[in-house]
């Protein structure tokens, strides 16, 4: 730990007589080697509302109920190093064995005194009921006992988002486990289980942690609408079923990011920090973009149709994927910037392949494109990227990188115009009601041309954007 939460700590021990525990995920990351934890867990046999206040006016931070009625406590404290979170509970059960029985994974169950820790930093006396310890080195997933999974069924999730997290195994007993408790997977709030799904898009690898989850029995019961999907494979590029292919779009989107210093070099780190920003809690826009490769084909099924010359076309499946991908939105309780991401993004995916034309994309083009998905423009390049990569195995080389070029185009084309005349316009509506115009479907008209002639250096400034608009009349 850095000096500063030693610090911290030895200020807790000195607020009470008690035992002091640190527990869980703090333990086990010590173990791994973790240095600068951010997330302290702590246990006490009782009274830790009452400490866990007393702390955090000791050391300046914010104090608040987790749960109120099982006494689960929170403290923070911002430091140069960034934000810490204490959390406190006491003992549920009798004793400290009895509560780290109720544990989740071995690995968790773990525990340290405290008082004994702070003197010498020594691991040698972690308190470890269950060989977590080994479980640990051999980076494995083992639930303490099967009951715990049916008292929290969230616990389900929560041992895949260990794996990606992590990086560690389940163990075969505790998958099987988790398996027949699939059914069970439903019943803790929408908002957990998003909370669990989108920690686990967060991370790289993941097709890995995503067939995980669909081995396990999991995927079906959080998206059941993937269902549909299963052996449903006709067209030229869908030598995998829709389903298959969804799972690998989501996970092509690491080896784009990982191209992107070869694609688009002069915009890589934009590009990055975009993606790293919060939706919401726990929602980066990355995770997001995961979550519309991984629906962006779900009206594929309603919307086959055959030509008369025996090509089958999907007309139409992408606004009707944006539309069903709406309502999973609302079913996990994600906020309205997610859900207008995911939907934007699945209702434009085609639009890169559709610029995939000889000589490039045109300037109006790539304008309505920027117009359309606003700061939602680079998730829509990646998932179209992935979404070639994902029929790779079919797709002539060729049309693969195709895309890339157009969508260099495009992204030299929204940081380098449409992003700049979104931020200074040369006209508002002001001067639009100024010259007489009322507002109504026409004035939005008039000032996405003024933006697009702008974007394409067709309009230089004011004065020619004023001269336009009065020769409109």
């Amino acid at each position: 730990m850095v000096p500063q939460t030693l610090e911290y700590l030895s200020q807790l021990i000195a607020l009470t007589p008690q035992p002091v525990y640190l527990v869980g995920g703090s333990v086990r990351d010590l173990l791994i080697g973790a240095q600068d934890l951010k997330d302290i867990d702590l246990v006490m046999q009782s009274g830790s509302e009452s400490v866990s206040q007393a702390f955090a006016d000791a050391i300046g931070g914010s104090f608040f109920f987790l749960d109120e009625e099982r006494k689960i406590t929170r403290v923070v404290r911002s430091s140069d190093g960034g934000i810490i979170q204490f959390d406190f509970t006491n003992f549920e059960g009798p004793d400290l064995a009895a509560d780290l029985g109720r544990r989740d994974f071995t690995m968790n169950a773990m525990a340290l005194d405290l008082r004994e820790f702070l003197k010498d930093r020594s691991l040698e006396k972690i308190i470890d009921l269950f060989h977590g310890k080994e479980d640990v080195t051999n980076k494995l997933i083992r639930v303490v006992k099967p009951e715990v999974l049916d008292e929290d069924p969230l616990r389900l999730l929560r041992a895949v988002r260990f794996a990606s997290t992590l990086g560690f195994t389940i163990e075969q007993t505790t998958k099987d486990h988790v398996k027949s408790r699939t059914a069970l997977v439903t019943k803790p709030s929408p908002e957990r289980q998003r909370d669990e799904l989108f920690l686990i898009l967060s991370e790289r690898n993941a097709e890995t942690h995503l067939n995980l989850m669909d081995s396990l029995g999991l995927l079906s019961r959080l998206l059941p609408e993937l269902d549909t999907l299963t052996g449903f494979s006709p067209g030229r590029y869908h030598i995998y079923d829709v389903r298959t292919h969804s799972i690998k779009a989501a996970g092509y989107v690491d080896s784009v990011l990982d191209d992107l210093p070869r694609i688009a070099p002069e915009y890589v780190q934009l590009i990055l920090e975009h993606l790293d920003q919060p939706l919401e809690n726990l929602v980066p826009r990355k995770a997001a973009l995961r979550f519309a490769c991984l629906l962006h084909d779900i009206a594929k099924p309603e919307t086959l149709s055959q030509d008369e010359e025996g090509r089958i076309h999907f007309y139409g499946h992408d606004n009707l994927g944006a539309e069903k991908a709406k309502e999973i939105c609302r079913r996990l309780r994600l906020s309205r910037d997610t859900e207008a991401t995911v939907t934007a993004v699945i209702k434009q995916h085609m639009r890169l392949f559709n610029l995939s034309a000889p000589g490039g994309p045109s300037k109006n083009a790539m304008h309505r494109y920027c117009r359309d998905l606003k700061n939602a423009l680079p998730e829509s390049l990646v998932l179209a990227q992935a979404d070639a990569r994902a029929t790779l195995d079919i797709m002539p080389k060729e049309k693969f990188t195709d895309t890339e070029k157009p969508m260099a185009a495009v992204l030299e084309y929204y940081y380098e115009k449409f992003l700049k005349a979104e931020e200074k316009p040369l006209v508002t509506g002001n001067d639009l009601i100024e010259r007489g115009l009322k507002p109504g479907p026409r004035f939005r008209e008039i000032l996405d041309e003024i933006k697009e002639r702008q974007a394409a250096g067709l309009l230089k400034d004011r004065r020619e954007a004023l001269e336009f608009i009065d020769g409109l009349k």
